[in-house]
């Protein structure tokens, strides 16, 4: 684990095979999500995860994305597989990351937390809570679109045109743009929402947690010179 971290150009994200992860780091992602949210189809368990962590290490940054789960849950997994930042993907409060600190595992853990963007009133206020904490840790946000249940890789987009000009609730913090993105839009993502960053799960599949390392290939080739 690291105390500090940059904030990701390219993460891919919910990758379930070891091949896959070193692919997806030859292909340029500064960044490799594992799922250890046990709804999702991309879910891996935390000793196939660990055994992973090699392979990552030095080369990009591990992020275990996690949904709804308890701190203590959380340091539970990042003492069995290291991580350098967690993302929450649930319904956390600013709170979660004090009680966080709590945990010797997750003292040094940088945190993603991901929102729902489609301007209305409950996102604003969502997303003021955790820029108006400025947490020392807390990396950026990823913004993804709207799914209560599914909670990610739905492949459904996020309203780009929304996020440029950025909203003054999210100018204290970078954003990883997610939702829905891949080879055939990303140009149109990046230059419409300007993030910081992009984040992509369905969009590099061949089938849910399989990547498909052409798909990856083709979007670090378009996204890399876009986002400088």
């Amino acid at each position: 684990m690291v105390a500090y971290i940059r904030f990701p150009k390219i993460k891919f994200c919910g990758l379930t095979r070891a091949d896959d992860v070193v692919a997806a780091i030859d292909c340029g992602a500064d960044a490799i999500g594992l799922n250890f949210y046990p709804a999702s189809p991309r879910y891996v368990q935390p000793t196939v995860a660990r055994k992973w962590s090699s392979l990552v290490a030095h080369r990009a940054t591990l992020v275990g994305v996690f949904v709804n789960a308890s701190p203590s849950e959380v340091a539970e997994i990042v003492a069995e597989c290291p991580l350098d930042c967690v993302q929450l993907h649930g319904d956390e409060s600013p709170d979660w990351m004090n009680e966080a600190a709590c945990f010797r595992a997750l003292k040094s853990i940088s945190f993603i937390k991901a929102v729902a963007w489609r301007g209305l009133e409950e996102d604003r206020m969502n997303v003021e809570r955790w820029t108006t904490a400025r947490h020392p840790r807390l990396l950026g946000l990823l913004v993804d679109s709207y799914d209560p249940v599914q909670r990610g890789g739905t492949g459904r987009t996020a309203r780009w045109d929304l996020l440029f000009p950025r909203p003054i609730e999210f100018r204290r913090v970078p954003i990883l743009l997610a939702g829905g993105l891949k080879s055939e839009n990303i140009s149109q993502a990046i230059q419409t929402a300007q993030p910081d960053g992009i984040d992509i799960a369905s969009g590099i599949e061949s089938a849910p947690g399989v990547k498909d390392h052409s798909k990856m290939q083709a979007i670090s080739a378009i996204a890399l010179p876009l986002l400088g």
